[in-house]
């Protein structure tokens, strides 16, 4: 079989789509997870994105070599099959959790532009199964757009502002100690494996090549280094604006006209979106083994079943589900690792 680079960059596209959410492209998470720790926070991104680099591959692997349909069958690789039974349910409420999350954070963002949050939620559901009705071709074909869209909005956000409130120096990272944000690096990691591991599991049959896995996993963890350590160093920079904002993205560009404070918004509903899809996409890819329907209907339905549930709130929805499932990221990110060397042992 013949490498295709197109393909390598479509994987990437969606790994990077996949990881890229209101969180992160609100900065939020960035500072949460590693701007909050100082200087030493650099140490811990690049921790976070080799623990990502290789999670990543290994899930890709996986699929390719198993030809996997949905993340259960990755699973049962993984942490063999009793145990992935087990899991299996909680992955989809946590899936389920994090699609009604996304549909809230669309209700909140339309309410912003002087919009119902009813509409919000209903322009993601019209969006998500737009992009479900093409299947594969199209959750690839929708990130190919979309990311390097996002990403070259946020890495040009970071350049101008540190063009005008200077560059780090790199003494100051180096020097500074690595140790106290180390785990918060792995928390991250693990924080994103339940949406990563829904979405590449269902990739197998469209890889040809293992030169495909490595460079869709050294360029999308590349990618996403690349923004964390901009965003981070930015954020440094205003660090006694960012408590004053709910999105710390907002404190780089508080005196930027409003047509950035547009554009900015636009690219924290298009996060909000392609983590909606790529949720609900490996939601219909497992339901479809047991549901004879078509993948964009069952997405459909889960969706407009969610509706009702997001009136709890996008801010109360976040405080109640999200810690739920850290445990579960956690033992999810440490048996990926593992598998290589589980599945030599056992060779």
């Amino acid at each position: 079989m013949h490498f295709r680079l197109w393909q390598s960059l479509k994987l990437s596209m969606t790994i990077v789509g996949t990881t890229i959410g209101a969180g992160f492209a609100s900065g939020r998470e960035i500072w949460e997870f590693f701007g909050s720790y100082g200087q030493s926070s650099s140490w811990s991104i690049l921790l976070a994105m080799v623990l990502f680099l290789a999670a990543s591959m290994v899930i890709l692997f996986i699929s390719w070599k198993k030809q996997t349909r949905h993340y259960s069958e990755v699973l049962s690789h993984v942490i063999g099959p009793r145990m992935a039974k087990g899991f299996d349910g909680l992955v989809v409420l946590s899936l389920l959790s994090s699609t009604l999350v996304m549909m809230a954070g669309s209700g909140a963002t339309i309410q912003q532009w002087s919009g119902s949050f009813a509409l919000g939620v209903w322009v993601m559901v019209a969006a998500v199964v737009l992009i479900l009705l093409f299947d594969l071709r199209g959750l690839l074909s929708m990130n190919v757009i979309l990311i390097p869209v996002m990403t070259a909005v946020l890495i040009l956000v970071c350049v101008k502002f540190l063009s005008s409130y200077g560059w780090p120096t790199l003494t100051a990272s180096i020097t500074s100690p690595a140790l106290p944000s180390w785990p918060s690096a792995i928390t991250y990691a693990a924080f994103n494996m339940l949406s990563l591991l829904a979405v590449l599991s269902t990739l197998g049959k469209q890889i040809r090549h293992s030169g495909e896995i490595w460079v869709a996993g050294i360029l999308s963890a590349s990618l996403l280094g690349m923004i964390a350590f901009l965003y981070n160093y930015s954020l440094l920079r205003v660090e006694d604006l960012v408590s004053q904002y709910e999105i710390p993205l907002f404190a780089l560009i508080h005196s930027y006209s409003p047509w950035w404070v547009m554009a900015i918004s636009l690219i924290l509903w298009l996060a909000i979106y392609t983590t909606a899809v790529s949720n609900v996409h490996g939601l219909a890819f497992r339901f479809a083994t047991v549901l004879s329907l078509p993948h964009w209907l069952i997405g459909g339905g889960i969706l407009v079943l969610l509706v009702p549930l997001t009136r709890l709130g996008f801010a109360n929805l976040v405080t109640i589900l999200y810690p739920l499932y850290g445990v579960l990221n956690l033992f999810i990110l440490t048996m990926i690792l593992l598998y290589p060397l589980n599945r030599h042992k056992q060779g």
